[in-house]
């Protein structure tokens, strides 16, 4: 089983599936994310690679496409089509959606409270907020830019509260993925607004030298008020200091909202259509579509929820602050609508990094993703 997260992310799940499934032996590897659809897209290739891939929407449609995953359609029946649909491909689903994932902004509640610093509720509020922080010579947000992700998703979630959630936008994702848009003549003054995050020196150059791991021991330690993440990366916020108070709050437009949050179905489980072991792959993710193997993915992701049918989970409190975001189903990813341009996203990331670096400007960055978009959907 191979997956972009660690494996600490699963481990009960994997605990679980040694005892649903003891003739079966799980070998687990991770691969690190910037590196993992260039290798399983060469194993693929060559009808090799791992018995059961962990898909994003975007990679399950392009290898349903080329005949790499086995079809999953009795076993997908017992989850709800919104899990389901955007890992299906001409009639069939070829992967089984994980907890949903959601990313919003960890805050320490302790540096709020005792600087008397009222939560945001708008986008110049956080700003403001940021600011705040600055003056006391604490740092608002830990951000590790040496990867694409950060910039990608507190980006995105504001083009979301602002464009992708009205009326004008709803349509953006599919007609991208159709060729009809382009980001670069329509997200180019959402970004604009957007980049108060660099010009207020709260998103900086130097952070492109730090790394997630990093940037999130700074922010369990206390040295930073705010850290971008999701319930993936609690349990070891919580294990580096097991005294901090936490929460996390949504992201914001320019207008008072209940927030929102970056994310959607998780990782979806596939099967290698060529596995020599596909007979145990099928009992492993069988195993996975059971309230007790959702349960047991659940508890190294607690936050989320699940797609199976009778599988529910209560809200841990680190969520307080994003619950009226949940509740009002305000968890989006712009990507997962892109089809087979879903993947630029990470160049999306990458461009992002040049234009906070200041090598080229937005029209430049907007544009080289269209490129990249373009090139995707010409295949």
């Amino acid at each position: 089983m191979t997956y972009w997260n660690s494996e600490d992310t699963v481990s009960a799940m994997l605990d679980y599936l040694a005892e649903a499934v003891p003739d079966v032996e799980i070998e687990y590897l991770f691969v690190d994310n910037s590196n993992y659809d260039t290798i399983v897209d060469t194993q693929l290739s060559a009808e090799e690679g791992p018995d059961i891939i962990c898909e994003s929407p975007g990679s399950a449609l392009k290898h349903a496409r080329l005949g790499y995953l086995a079809p999953l359609d009795d076993l997908a029946a017992a989850y709800s089509d919104a899990g389901t649909s955007v890992y299906s491909y001409d009639g069939s689903v070829y992967a089984l959606p994980g907890i949903s994932w959601f990313e919003g902004i960890f805050y320490n509640k302790q540096l709020f409270e005792e600087n008397n610093i009222a939560l945001p509720k708008t986008f110049d509020e956080y700003i403001e907020v940021c600011k705040q922080f600055q003056d006391l010579g604490i740092t608002p947000l830990a951000a590790g830019l040496k990867s694409w992700e950060p910039m990608l998703k507190n980006s995105m979630a504001f083009v979301a509260a602002e464009y992708l959630s009205t009326d004008e936008g709803k349509n953006f994702g599919s007609d991208y993925r159709e060729g009809k848009v382009t980001l670069d003549g329509t997200w180019n003054s959402y970004l604009e607004k957007w980049s108060e995050m660099i010009i207020d020196g709260i998103y900086t150059t130097d952070m492109t030298g730090i790394d997630h791991d990093q940037a999130l021991e700074q922010f369990a330690m206390g040295d930073a008020a705010m850290f971008c993440s999701g319930p993936w990366d609690l349990d070891a916020i919580t294990a580096k200091n097991p005294d901090l108070q936490i929460d996390m709050m949504p992201f914001y437009g320019l207008s008072e909202s209940a927030g929102w949050l970056i994310g959607g179905p998780g990782c979806g489980f596939a099967v290698n259509e060529h596995s020599a072991n596909k007979e145990a792959a099928m009992k492993v993710v069988a195993a996975i579509s059971t309230v007790e193997g959702q349960t047991a993915l659940w508890e190294n992701n607690q936050g989320g929820s699940s797609y199976l049918e009778g599988a529910s989970f209560d809200l841990p409190e680190a969520y307080n602050s994003a619950a009226d975001a949940l509740a009002a189903g305000n968890v989006y990813c712009p990507w997962n609508e892109w089809g087979a341009a879903a993947p630029a996203h990470e160049e999306y990331g990458t461009q992002m990094q040049s234009f906070l670096l200041g090598t080229q400007d937005l029209q430049t960055t907007l544009q080289n993703v269209d490129a990249a978009v373009a090139e995707l959907l010409s295949k």
